[in-house]
C-alpha cells in the first residue's frame, strides 16, 4: 500500500471514492439513501473537491494499493479547533475513509498515522476529528488509537439533525 498526497489529478478518484464510502458508511441501514446521494450531491462535487484540493489550508491523502487502485482517502484542514479543546495547537482530520473491502486490516491506522506524522512534521500538537455518535466501530477504533472525546457538534443530514463527538489525540 502506498499513502501519498494527492493532486488534481486525482480528483475523479477521490470523486469516486467520497461517494462510495459515504454510501457504504451512512446509507442504509442508517439513514436512507436519498439522504446519502443529496449530501453527495450538494457536498462531494466533483467542482466542490476540485477547490478543496486546491485549497491551502487542506491536504489530501490517497491510499493506493500496490497496482495503483485508490481505496481510500484522508483530508486535513487547518481550523480553528471547537471551544473545548484545550489544545490550540490541534489540526483537524476532516475526513478519513477506507472502501468497505479494506476494513479491518490496518490500513485505516497506517492512514491516520500518516495524517499525524503530517501534523506533527508542521508543528501541530494534537489532531482533532467528529464522528457521528452512532458509528460504533469509528468511535472504537478511535479510542483504540488513542483519541478521547471531549465534546459534540450538531450535524445537519438531510432532514436529521445528528451529532457528531469531538474526539482528540495528543502528538
Amino acid at each position: 500500500m502506498i499513502i501519498r498526497n494527492a493532486t488534481l489529478a486525482d480528483l475523479d478518484a477521490l470523486v469516486h471514492l467520497s461517494a462510495t464510502t459515504m454510501r457504504e458508511a451512512f446509507g442504509p441501514p442508517h439513514n436512507p439513501i436519498e439522504w446519502v446521494d443529496a449530501y453527495i450531491a450538494e457536498s462531494l462535487t466533483p467542482a466542490i473537491l476540485a477547490a478543496e484540493l486546491q485549497d491551502p489550508k487542506a491536504q489530501y491523502f490517497v491510499v493506493e494499493t500496490d497496482a495503483g487502485q485508490a481505496v481510500g482517502y484522508a483530508k486535513v484542514r487547518r481550523n480553528p479547533p471547537p471551544r473545548r479543546m484545550v489544545e490550540r495547537r490541534s489540526l483537524e482530520i476532516q475526513r478519513i475513509y477506507l472502501l468497505e473491502s479494506h476494513i479491518g486490516g490496518g490500513l485505516g491506522r497506517k492512514l491516520m498515522d500518516h495524517c499525524r506524522a503530517y501534523a506533527a512534521e508542521k508543528g501541530y500538537r494534537a489532531v482533532y476529528l467528529g464522528v457521528w455518535e452512532r458509528n460504533e466501530r469509528a468511535k472504537a477504533f478511535y479510542v483504540r488509537l488513542g483519541f478521547k472525546p471531549f465534546g459534540w457538534h450538531a450535524f445537519q443530514f438531510g432532514p436529521d439533525r445528528q451529532r457528531d463527538i469531538w474526539m482528540e489525540n495528543e502528538l
